[in-house]
């Protein structure tokens, strides 16, 4: 089978869009608190200005479309503290933070905080990437999507995850493997058929913390489904891949 791989190394923010909540965002329920963990390696790339090394940043903020805003500057707000690698967690409880109860979605901003007043805030705007040639849309969180937290409350204990992103998906000749790493570590892809049997080792290489992007060629594939299974580390994604 000749295959043929293009693999891009960039430290570039990116981010992939999810209907629940997007992979560059650590989220779960502490109690009838809210915990969420944003690092600044999966903001928009097109988003205006940067947060990176500011000691805090601020929450702009509402839900359900909106309603009830709190910006980032208000005496009301939360924020968070860089944990010295330009990721921030916030914790808070929906049901008393905002003005009226939550239905089911928080919409948000990350802003440059009371740290950055003399910025604006505005100039300095975390936002999620939307896919399209221009740019970013605002984050939302289902709210009902959301694990409990696991172990201590301790705010530092959210780690976020490596993120995967298969696409095109389904697929013709060629698909793209986009993995943003926390860290520098070994990333191995395998395919395998509907029966369990291996067909592919896309790859086993050293890659680097950020986006890493391999274009893997399926054209020598039958059509059907397959399942493909990503190891980065001690994690390990796995989901099904469909060639046309």
């Amino acid at each position: 089978m000749k295959k043929i791989y293009l693999m891009i190394f960039t430290c570039c923010t990116f981010a992939f869009n999810s209907n629940a909540q997007d992979p560059g965002i650590s989220a779960c329920l502490n109690g009838t608190n809210v915990q969420i963990t944003f690092d600044l390696l999966y903001n928009c790339a097109n988003a205006p200005g940067s947060l990176s090394g500011f000691s805090a940043i601020g929450f702009h903020s509402g839900h359900d479309g909106w309603a009830d805003v709190i910006a980032w500057d208000s005496s009301a707000a939360v924020t968070a503290s860089n944990d010295g690698a330009d990721a921030f967690t916030w914790e808070f409880d929906p049901a008393t933070y905002y003005a009226n109860p939550v239905v089911s979605i928080i919409n948000w901003v990350h802003n440059g905080g009371p740290v950055d007043t003399t910025n604006g805030g505005w100039a300095n705007e975390g936002k999620t990437d939307d896919a399209t040639a221009t740019g970013c849309q605002d984050f939302s969180l289902d709210i009902s999507s959301l694990a409990t937290c696991s172990g201590s409350t301790d705010l530092n204990e959210v780690v976020l995850k490596d993120a995967l992103n298969v696409s095109p998906n389904p697929a013709n000749d060629f698909t793209n493997f986009n993995i943003i790493l926390r860290n520098n570590k070994e990333v191995s892809i395998e395919l395998f058929d509907l029966t369990g049997k291996l067909v592919d080792n896309v790859i086993n290489s050293y890659f680097t913390k950020g986006l890493n992007t391999i274009n893997y060629n399926s054209s020598e594939l039958n059509s059907g489904i397959y399942i493909y299974k990503v190891i980065s580390g001690d994690q390990v994604n796995s989901g099904k891949l469909t060639i046309k």
